[in-house]
């Protein structure tokens, strides 16, 4: 069995109900276009807290620009800037061969060297005249007005989802693409597939000599659905990326390193893993989360807020917060996490660091996965978090450890299930089938909790993972509690029950 569930201590109800209660936010006055601007206080920080843009349609990622204004791609192929102090917005481009059932445009990053070469690279899916999805990266020149020149640099098979994808540029001028596993297991750890992987090229779309595999673009590989790539400022490369049922996942990506995807998620602790990590080097996570968070984009803090520094800042679909993970002095390890603004603003997709310290955020409310109460009417939205002061010692808050004692089913439910199938079981039409219909529930009580402990795939690549992870307990409450609350079943299911489940399978 798994060893996950003493480290759910750290998460959900408890501990967001007391970052609640450790932060304050006053309502001040509407300053033009721009939102409200309220307080948000940390340990010995006050921070302001506004919302910069509205009406947005599914930020994917945001970049600091030459001009000072942030630069931003919309999952409907818009590419567009904000003043942050403004609000104003000026298109940029609309990519006309976008395809959007789930992704659509995702990643940004500008050329390092930006006055001999204003060009950016983008990365989004495109159906073909065929209706295979392949994913484009495309460099485009900056006219001092728009993206123009589109010139294709390199194109890799899609998927609906699990493309990724995140992009950044080294201090050597060299490209870093993150990409997802596309559902598609059995190439993930093979070199000669793009998927699942860290590509690196040059800026003009050429394999670089250095590259761990010769003519392969390949960099690291072994990750599953990666939307988070950054540096740390003495270029160590760090990668979030979500996991399945357990274990999404901080690595710090290393030339020519396998991280295990598909046979390890998170740490080596089931025997299977071990006996696979046995004989092939695996490199392991710097941090892993369980239950799942769904970590989306990251970027790297030094700046004028004393608590965050010499940390990454994560976004969060699924948690919908932004974690803080403070590095050691090597940055190398992860040694302290902080949760902020959890349930706030929804589901966040990325998130982007100025020159001065400010922190913006950008929401995804408005993309294939919708929240309970969200969206907003103002949703997307683009939202500023900067200093504004020091808070006096003797009006500080003094924080308290709390510890998750119990294991209430609406929580499991909450925590593995919700994100697909929604608070009320009802799920997203054709995407995550409804509970509240499902005949699989309401049927043989052994034949679904096999169904739960073994998972399921399609042949197109699509299904529910495997729980078997989960303690005899747990499923019981979870099960129970989705059965008889949902799907409207006279009875539970017993942690009995499924111990016997167990030992049959055997």
């Amino acid at each position: 069995m798994k060893k996950r569930w003493p480290r759910a201590v750290l998460w959900a109800g408890p501990i967001f109900f007391l970052l609640a209660s450790l932060s304050f936010r006053v309502p001040q006055l509407l300053d033009g276009r721009m939102g409200p601007t309220e307080s948000y206080a940390l340990d010995s920080t006050r921070l302001e807290v506004k919302t910069v843009a509205t009406n947005l349609n599914g930020v994917w990622d945001m970049v600091w620009g030459p001009d000072n204004w942030i630069w931003f791609t919309e999952q409907d192929g818009k590419v567009r800037r904000l003043n942050p102090e403004t609000g104003q917005i000026l298109d940029l481009l609309q990519i006309p061969d976008y395809y959007r059932k789930r992704l659509g445009l995702m990643s940004m990053v500008l050329h390092p060297d930006w006055k001999t070469s204003p060009q950016v690279f983008i990365n989004y899916t495109h159906m073909q005249p065929d209706s295979v999805i392949v994913s484009k990266l495309v460099r485009y020149t900056y006219n001092g007005k728009n993206l123009i020149k589109p010139v294709l640099l390199y194109q890799i098979p899609g998927y609906l989802g699990h493309n990724g994808s995140r992009l950044v540029v080294s201090k050597d001028r060299k490209l870093l693409w993150a990409t997802g596993d596309l559902k598609q297991k059995e190439t993930i750890l093979d070199p000669k597939f793009p998927n699942g992987k860290v590509l690196r090229l040059n800026l003009d779309g050429t394999i670089p000599a250095d590259n761990p595999f010769p003519g392969s673009p390949v960099w690291a590989m072994g990750f599953r659905v990666p939307q988070g790539l950054v540096f740390a400022s003495n270029g160590n490369l760090f990668i979030a990326e979500h996991g399945d049922a357990t274990d999404d996942e901080v690595n710090r990506v290393v030339k020519g390193a396998s991280y295990g995807w598909p046979h390890i998620a998170g740490f080596s602790d089931l025997p299977d893993e071990e006996r696979y990590a046995a004989d092939h080097p695996t490199v392991f996570p710097v941090k892993a989360w369980t239950p799942t968070i769904a970590p989306a984009g990251m970027d790297y803090y030094d700046g004028n807020i004393p608590e965050w520094k010499n940390a990454l800042l994560l976004s969060t679909l699924k948690d919908q917060s932004l974690r803080v993970l403070r590095l050691d002095a090597k940055k190398e390890k992860i040694v302290d996490e902080q949760i902020h603004f959890s349930k706030q603003f929804g589901r966040l997709r990325d998130v982007c660091v100025s020159p001065s310290g400010a922190v913006f955020i950008g929401t995804s409310n408005r993309d294939w996965n919708p929240i309970a109460n969200f969206p907003i009417p103002a949703d997307d939205r683009i939202i500023r978090i900067s200093r504004a002061g020091t808070i006096p010692k003797a009006a500080r808050v003094a924080k308290a450890q709390k510890s998750a004692d119990a294991e209430p089913a609406a929580l499991l439910y909450a925590s593995y299930c919700a994100s697909c199938h929604k608070p009320d079981g009802r799920g997203v039409p054709g995407s995550f089938p409804s509970l509240v219909a499902s005949s699989r529930l309401k049927g043989d009580k052994k034949a679904l909790i096999k169904f739960i402990l073994t998972g399921s795939q399609s042949a197109s690549g699509e299904g529910m993972p495997a729980f078997g992870f989960m303690s005899d307990k747990q499923l019981a409450e979870v099960v129970s509690y989705v059965r008889v609350k949902l799907a409207g079943e006279a009875s539970g299911v017993s942690a009995e029950e499924i111990k016997q489940v167990r030992a049959d399978k055997k």
